[in-house]
């Protein structure tokens, strides 16, 4: 060992790098990017431990710190691109900040973070989100929603947040307290909106909504951070609202930049206030539309009625001119066929009396030779019986016999007599039936519509009547009727 080389204690090899490092680094900030791998707050400063890896190994390390007058400009920078400190200052994430390089004799080495740039943030969670996008888009899930049918008339609400949260207040308060409409019933599904867990609880939520008997879907949160919202980029989410067959509506409060929930829902609207409007417009909207519609078609009914009666009055003239010729074509044709039937039945009764005569005088020729024949049949019977009781009683030859002859001679002669008169009481019972008779005698036969006006009920006035005589027919009209009692 050279006893002549320097020798340096260790606080002078120290303070000799401090300098050092002060005055070269000190004063020239440098960015870096490097990934947290611890993360501490106290008394408003940030205590970080700072790696960097390559294929799984670290290959750098050292002690991050923000002081807490730098956090201050920090979050306001942060905050501009709607992101909060304790969400980029987050173990696991990697950073972009520009640091001073410190060195302290006790404590080593540290990195005095004096801004942080989001961007490798901001575009890790932009490339989440677009490849997720892709993912539903090549899985035919991103614009399903759209091709749902979206009624104007909603009144059952599935709601899906968190009732702790404003913006579930506010879609609550803005659904049931306006001068349009509020005859609204909401089926509530609490979910957390801000935890990991939250993914889980708001994709199960959409797919039990859609079990139960709601017209809808409105899905709310109060706004929030990037870092906040970017539950609603997940996949999980995305794909439950795009499988659903209700309608969803979503209306997280922020305007700047778009959730994917926001694509792929129905209907974006930019707060819970925004989305509750939404429903009842429809509907105010439908029902002045309907009212309007109403309105109009009254006002073309009255004058569609209004021409129409114009119309009818012309129709009506020219109807009437028409009845009037009809009636008197069809009158006319009428008294053709009056006149007609009149002469046909005139005809009719005179060919019904020449057969009826002439069935009578068959009768009667009938009737007298049925009445001869049987007259010959007694004359004979009458001979043949008397012979055989003639020869009975010549062979029995006694006065007994004799007195037996001679009473049924007489009773035989009674029969024959008997039979005889009944014969002819009944040609003088057949010639009564017989107009002819009727007619020569005096007698008429009065007929209404071919019936006798004994036979008839009815009104009779006015009627035309037929009487039938010996030698005529009498056409007359029924003026006045007197009943005999």
């Amino acid at each position: 060992m050279n006893a002549e080389a320097k020798t340096y204690t260790l606080t002078q090899l120290h303070t000799s790098i401090e300098n050092w490092v002060r005055k070269t680094f000190s004063v020239k900030p440098v960015w870096i990017t490097c990934q947290i791998a611890k993360a501490n707050e106290k008394n408003g400063h940030y205590y970080l431990e700072l790696v960097d890896s390559q294929d799984g190994t670290r290959t750098a390390q050292a002690k991050g710190m923000i002081w807490r007058t730098s956090f201050g400009a920090i979050q306001n920078h942060l905050a501009s691109f709607n992101l909060k400190v304790n969400e980029v200052l987050k173990e696991g994430l990697e950073i972009k900040c520009l640091v001073t390089v410190n060195f302290h004799k006790v404590y080593g080495m540290s990195l005095v973070i004096s801004q942080v740039d989001p961007s490798i943030l901001l575009g890790d969670i932009e490339k989440q989100k677009a490849e997720t996008r892709q993912r539903l888009e090549k899985e035919g899930l991103y614009h399903l929603q759209k091709q749902l049918y979206f009624s104007p008339i909603i009144r059952r609400i599935a709601l899906i947040g968190s009732p702790e949260t404003s913006g579930f207040e506010d879609f609550m308060n803005e659904l049931m307290n306006n001068d349009i409409f509020t005859n609204f019933k909401v089926k509530v599904f609490p979910v957390g909106v801000q935890s990991q867990e939250a993914v889980e609880e708001i994709a199960n939520a959409i797919q039990e909504a859609n079990l139960y008997d709601v017209e809808a879907i409105a899905i709310v949160r109060g706004g929030g951070s990037k870092m906040d919202l970017h539950i609603f980029n997940s996949y999980s989410i995305c794909s439950a609202a795009a499988r659903s067959s209700l309608p969803i509506v979503t209306g997280i409060g922020h305007e700047s930049d778009a959730c994917l929930i926001d694509e792929v829902a129905h209907t974006r609207m930019k707060t819970p206030t925004a989305a509750a409007k939404l429903f009842y417009m429809n509907i105010g909207v439908f029902s002045s539309s309907l009212s309007n519609t109403s309105k109009h078609i009254q006002l073309q009914i009255r004058e569609l009625l209004s021409q129409s009666s114009g119309e009818l009055q012309f129709y009506s003239g020219i109807l009437y001119e028409r009845v009037d010729e009809i009636i008197q074509v069809n009158e006319l044709v009428l008294n053709n066929q009056a006149r007609s039937l009149q002469y046909s039945f005139k005809s009719y009764l005179s060919d019904t009396k020449e057969s009826l005569n002439e069935a009578l005088h068959q009768l009667q020729y009938v009737v007298f030779s049925s009445i001869q024949i049987e007259l010959s049949q007694l004359d004979t019977m009458a001979i043949f019986l008397g012979r055989t009781i003639e020869n009975h009683l010549q062979e029995t030859a006694t006065s007994e016999l004799e007195q037996v002859k001679d009473l049924l001679f007489i009773r035989a002669q009674f029969v024959l007599r008997s039979s005889q008169d009944y014969l002819e009481f009944c040609i003088q019972k057949l010639g009564l039936v017989d107009p002819n008779q009727l007619f020569e005698k005096g007698y008429t036969i009065s007929t209404i519509d071919g019936k006798d006006i004994n036979n008839i009920k009815g009104e009779l006035i006015q009627k035309e009547m037929t009487t039938h005589s010996r030698g005529y027919s009498v056409l007359s009209t029924v003026k006045k009727i007197i009943r005999k009692k």
